[in-house]
């Protein structure tokens, strides 16, 4: 199994306050020394009295969360060493034994039954206490709170327990003197699965942080994209730049992060053909984005699902006798193209110094590192570098590969 890094937290958007935590999880001594091999993930439950009239059921928005959480933390887990069962094959073995799933009779029986059932080791429940969907002209909320627990289905005793809380609340904002709009936030609220699948990233990120990961020892997994018939296509845009002087190194960014997402979930456009559609819409070469781009006629022109936004946010060389430095830093947005909504976001930089500070260094390189670390080369070997790490961040992001499968569905 190839070792995917672990990721930042979700960038802040303009019109989001987001948070998420919990307390420290509790884990079973010497878990490690003898872990579970096959483990389930059971279907997640909510645990909220509702206090339904009868006739009445869960809201929809609800039930999606439910599933979005459940899909998310997967994905956040099939990066660890164990051996996951897919969730399809849990639900299929579960109603065989016990019945549809929605009927809750497997609830009921006990994780040796349970796990005699799936062939698992250890099965992963997930019960969520409290979940809301709440969008006013004036405010909305997307949040939740869960308990997940990893229990040995052998002996029923708890290997495993993590409680989380996550929340996605925008509303009117006012930065910087600027009245920013919040008219098209309202209309993205409307949308819970989008809203969901980014609280459901937080809540699984803060849950997966204490969960012991042991050595993979299986197969390798397919990826995403080798299990559908269908990609997801993204069109990368023209990379914006905090100066000026920083549009070349944008573009040639925006080139080397496209190259690097051929590996990726996505179909990637060649970006001749994404330029070709945004100059008919109105926008000419080496000139920034209008704010107002029409996102979904350009999704519609393109047949996209999906626009990556890059923004440089630091990029160039600095000397100082002695010490010199090149760097790059890069902050990119994956956006889903009919909703506005951004999916993940991410912040890398990359730097590289040559000189006195960099180790010890005779006379003669004392004056000719800090010049040679200040060639182009440099330059672009941190670019590359950087791209290549963003790259990697949105491959193994678990709120992206959830977003993939209901895409592919």
């Amino acid at each position: 199994m190839s070792r995917r890094q672990q990721l930042a937290w979700w960038g802040g958007c303009l019109l989001l306050a987001a948070g998420c935590g919990g307390p420290k999880p509790s884990v079973k001594s010497g878990f490690l020394e003898h872990p579970p091999r096959r483990v389930a993930v059971l279907p997640f439950v909510i645990t909220f009295d509702y206090d339904l009239s009868e006739g009445q059921t869960i809201p929809e928005s609800h039930q999606l969360g439910r599933t979005l959480f459940r899909k998310t933390f997967y994905h956040a887990f099939t990066t660890f060493g164990y051996e996951d069962l897919k969730l399809s094959d849990v639900d299929a073995q579960l109603a065989s034994a016990f019945g549809p799933i929605e009927s809750g009779a497997w609830r009921a029986a006990r994780p040796q039954a349970v796990g005699e059932a799936l062939g698992a080791d250890a099965l992963v429940y997930g019960e969520i206490e409290r979940i809301m969907h709440f969008a006013t002209p004036l405010y909305t909320e997307t949040s939740l709170s869960a308990t997940l627990r990893m229990v040995d289905a052998r002996t029923g005793e708890e290997l495993w327990r993590q409680q989380v809380k996550a929340a996605d609340r925008g509303g009117a904002v006012v930065q910087k003197g600027q009245v920013v709009d919040f008219i098209q936030d309202q209309m993205r609220s409307y949308n819970p699965g989008i809203k969901f699948l980014r609280v459901s990233d937080m809540a699984a990120r803060h849950a997966i942080k204490g969960l012991p990961n042991p050595p993979w020892s299986g197969p390798m997994r397919e990826t995403t994209r080798a299990r559908s018939d269908r990609a997801v296509r993204l069109a990368v845009l023209p990379f914006d730049a905090r100066k000026p002087a920083w549009r070349t190194a944008a573009a040639s960014l925006r080139t080397y992060l496209a190259a690097d997402l051929q590996d990726s979930p996505f179909e990637v456009l060649e970006l001749q053909q994404v330029d070709a559609a945004l100059a008919s819409l109105g926008w000419k070469a080496e000139e920034p984005l209008p704010e107002d781009l029409p996102l979904q006629q350009l999704a519609k022109a393109l047949e996209v699902d999906s626009v990556l936004r890059g923004t440089v946010t630091g990029y160039g060389r600095t000397y100082a006798v002695v010490e010199s430095w090149v760097k790059a830093e890069l902050q990119v947005d994956l956006v889903d193209a009919q909703s506005g909504t951004v999916i993940w976001s991410e912040k890398q930089k990359g730097s590289r110094t040559a000189g006195i500070f960099k180790g010890p260094t005779g006379y003669k390189s004392l004056a000719t590192a800090p010049i040679s670390g200040m060639k182009t080369s440099n330059l672009e070997r941190v670019s590359n570098n950087l791209t290549h790490k963003l790259a990697e961040a949105l491959n193994a992001s678990p709120a992206v590969m959830t977003y993939v499968d209901e895409k592919t569905q």
